[in-house]
This record gives structure tokens, sequence and C-alpha cells, in this order.
């Protein structure tokens, strides 16, 4: 355990020094970033840390036991984690996506036996993320499908006592290892164009829920993102997101900044590593021939000053958009600043990288060097929900003035 926190109560944790926390872990995370890259291995002993350091309540409120970050103090934290492992940061966020969508949520005017099933679902997440330490894994994407929601195939049936689910989920980051999956399933006799999306939880241990270990790409090797099968899978009554059926689609449209903005501190996270690396790397190798460091060279100068104001401008406009998440989530000024974000951090990450590459010279493609796996890594920015090419859709209905709260208006 990191020494400077351990004597430190989650509840009295500042912003300031949940940063600098996850960037001295983050630092550990890179030691080992190769190796689980190489080996295509889960990081355990990196959410090990997470847990001895009680971030897996980071966005837990902190009058229920928390750390209570807001969206720009945990956006700043995933970049430092990110910037040791980006696989680490990335699985992380995916424990995040269940349970900081929850600490935004006001439910204090809803009452009756309904805000009594959310309140009582809201305390167990909590306690298990808190007391027993338990991750969550987003289960939502299909084969051939994506993120896009309202074409899910996955099917959940009530019984008297609880849910059935049947389906296949493809990109399950954590598959294998986190202890609950938060599945996104479509109400079986739902035929609507925007049909009844429900999250329902399922314990790893359900004999039900079968995973295929497959995963072997080019980048975000440490995820563990396999395919989960649910076959006549059951789950209790108790296990339903909330408390609540069919909201799951309205609340992503509205509120997109947990689905899509959670990717964007990881991706700025790579590429400030890859900036860092490039100033390092040119500052300590000299210009064949002679004394001088590559640095010195003007022609260099100019162009680490260009991907330098790109960084910069993309780290701005990140930062932005994590702010207007915390002032005025779901606003069409917070979720228009999300997609901004995103496209341009995926964008970004490959050209930067590539970049890095050409001006460091062939030697930086070694793997005991972390620029290669920087690149790799980047290049599925673009792939991450939203896509790229969704975001520039939903920027652009945006300048339109379209009603992007409306399901059908969006890319899900």
């Amino acid at each position: 355990m990191t020494e400077k926190f351990k004597n430190i109560p989650p509840t009295e944790m500042t912003s300031e020094q949940i940063i600098e926390l996850c960037s001295e872990l983050g630092k550990g995370f890179a030691k080992r970033a190769a190796k689980h890259d190489r080996e295509g291995s889960f990081p355990e002993e990196n959410f090990q840390e997470l847990k001895d350091h009680n971030l897996l309540c980071i966005m837990i409120p902190k009058d229920r036991g928390g750390m209570g970050a807001d969206f720009l103090t945990y956006t700043q934290a995933l970049e430092q984690i990110a910037k040791g492992d980006a696989s680490t940061g990335l699985t992380f966020n995916m424990h995040n996506i269940a349970v900081g969508s929850l600490a935004e949520l006001n439910i204090d005017g809803i009452g009756g036996s309904r805000g009594k099933k959310m309140n009582d679902f809201i305390d167990w997440v909590y306690d298990q993320a808190i007391t027993h330490k338990k991750l969550f894994a987003s289960a939502s994407s299909e084969p051939g499908i994506g993120a896009h929601l309202s074409k899910m195939k996955t099917v959940y049936k009530r019984t008297d006592d609880g849910f059935v689910i049947n389906g296949v989920k493809n990109w399950v980051s954590m598959a294998g290892y986190a202890d609950y999956y938060v599945v996104a399933a479509k109400k079986e006799d739902s035929t609507s164009d925007v049909p009844a999306i429900s999250y329902l939880i399922v314990e790893k241990e359900n004999p039900n829920a079968r995973v295929e270990f497959t995963w072997d790409v080019l980048g975000m090797r440490a995820t563990s993102t396999n395919p989960v099968y649910f076959e006549d899978c059951f789950v209790p009554k108790e296990s339903l997101f909330l408390g609540n059926e069919g909201m799951a689609l309205f609340k992503v449209a509205r509120e997109p900044h947990w689905l899509v903005g959670g990717y964007v501190g990881v991706y700025l996270g790579i590429c400030t590593a890859a900036f860092e690396f490039l100033t390092n790397y040119l500052k300590n190798r000299n210009i064949p021939g002679t004394q001088d460091p590559l640095a010195s060279d003007t022609r260099i100068q100019h162009k680490v000053g260009e991907l330098y104001v790109k960084v910069e401008s993309a780290r701005a406009s990140v930062y932005r958009a994590a702010k207007l998440v915390s002032s005025q989530p779901g606003s069409v000024e917070a979720n228009t600043a999300i997609h901004l974000s995103k496209f341009m951090v995926s964008e970004l990450g490959p050209s930067l990288t590539s970049d890095a590459i050409r001006l460091c010279g062939g030697s930086t493609i070694a793997k005991f060097m972390p620029l290669e796996r920087y690149y790799r890594e980047s290049r599925c920015g673009g792939l991450m929900p939203a896509t790229s090419d969704e975001c520039l859709l939903y920027l652009g209905k945006a300048s339109f003035g379209t009603d992007l709260t409306k399901p059908d208006e969006t890319y899900w």
C-alpha cells in the first residue's frame, strides 16, 4: 500500500489526493504493463492495489462511505491510471459505469415501494464495493451489434421469483474476474423500435453464465474482454438494477456520459503517456554523428510544438466536458462536449503515436519500450462507444438542434 495514503479514510480524501494516489499507483502499473500486454494476462495485482486503496468506491458519495469524486476528479484519476496501464484504466472504468452511475441519482422525491426498491439496491451495490470490495463488469455489447442497445438480442423474461436471461455478450471486460456482470437485456415480448431494455445483475458463480476465453487482439490485451453466454440464466428479483424495468435505453440517451465519457479519460492517459515518452526520448538521444540531443533540432522542436498543441487542446476539451458533466449532467452542453472530447482523443492517439515513432526512430518499435504498445492501444479508441463516426453523427445532429434525448435520434 502507498504509505502516504494508507491512514486516510476514503471519506476524507480530497480530489487532489485521489488524483495523486492514482498517479502513484499508475507508476507501479507501468512496470507491469508490458508483461501483461505480452501475455494477454489480466492485471490482478493492479486491481488488488485498487482495492487496498479503497478505489472501488471512488464515485460513491462521502455520506455513503465513499470518496465522493465528481466526474472531473474521476476523469483525471482515470487518466493517471491509464498513463501507467491503459488496460487497467479501461477495466476500472467498466466497474464505475455501474457504481458511478448510481451516485448521481436523485431519488429523494421517490416514495413508496418503488423508492424503497431503489434505495435498497443502491445500499447493496455500495456495500458490495466498499465493504466486500467486489468488482462490477458492464455487459452490454453483442456480436454484430456492438453497443447499440436498441438492436439487442439478449432477452429476459419474468418468473414468479425473478428473471431468466438468454443471450450472449461479446465485449465483456473483466470477464472471468469481475464478481458481477451488469447485463443489458430486452424484455422478451418487447417489439418496439425503442424496446424496453433493463439491466440485471448476474453473479460470476452463476452456473448458467459461461465465459469463453478468446481475447487475443491488437491492443488492450490485458482487459480479459471475453464473450459471456447466458443460457436460461436465472437471477432473483432483487437483481433488477434499481428495481425498475425498461429504463436503460432512455437513461443512456439522456445521459450518455457513463457509457461514452469514461473512455475519454483512458485515451487521454495514453496520449499523455506517449507525449511524455516522446519528449524524454528526444532529450536523451543524440542526433546521429553528433553530441547534440535530438531535442535541439529546430525541425523537431517545431513538430513537437505542433503535437503539444494537439495534446493540450484534447486535454482542455476533456476537462471541460468532465466539468460540464459534474455541474450539468444530461444537459445538451455536457452531452455534446462528451462526444466532442471522445472524438478528439480517439483520433489524436493513433496520429500522435505514429508521429512519435517517426520522430524517435525505428528502435522505439521494440517491445521493451512502451511506445509501440501506446500505438496499438490508441488504435482501439475510435472503436469504443461512441465510435468516432457515431460521435460525428451526434455532433452533426446537435448542431442542427435535434432532440438527442430521444433514443431513436441517437446511435444507440
